[in-house]
């Protein structure tokens, strides 16, 4: 996954430095800049409301995410072994 977000990014990466180039209109670094921004922003805010949710809601949450985890652990089993 790592290496698919990788190249994902490259393509954006570089499409958009084509279409800056291309239609001669703003600068790239700040495009870049106002995407490095409001990234870091959001992220952080993720990161605060999880950390909430995560004291109200924790112990529910840590069985819901086993359950999802072993089911799909089961679903590439089955797809593995050409069950499904």
């Amino acid at each position: 996954m790592a290496v698919a977000t990788s190249i994902d990014a490259l393509a954006a990466g570089v499409a958009l430095a084509l279409d800056e180039a291309a239609s001669g209109g703003t600068n790239i670094f700040i495009t870049v800049a106002a995407i490095g921004i409001i990234t870091c922003l959001l992220s952080a805010l993720g990161v605060k409301i999880g950390n909430l949710f995560g004291k109200k809601f924790k112990k529910s949450a840590e069985l819901a995410g086993g359950c999802i985890l072993i089911l799909l652990a089961i679903k590439f089993l089955l797809e593995g072994l050409k069950v499904i």
